[in-house]
């Protein structure tokens, strides 16, 4: 059984353009959609009582 070797090259500088400009994209939404979650879960916690029990004062985001 012969196995080809993968096709490697390198990527044009456009490629690369789109290539970190999809990425800042997918890792803008992924924080707005966790902070969403987040939100969401805390409101569902508040209208239960419930509480982790950390101060949060003293974290940063």
């Amino acid at each position: 059984m012969k196995v080809d070797k993968p096709y490697v090259y390198k990527l044009t500088e456009t490629q690369i353009y789109e290539l970190r400009r999809d990425m800042a994209e997918s890792s803008a939404w992924a924080k707005a959609e966790l902070k969403r979650r987040r939100t969401a879960k805390n409101q569902k916690n508040s209208a239960h009582g419930i509480d982790d029990g950390i101060e949060k004062s003293h974290l940063s985001n």
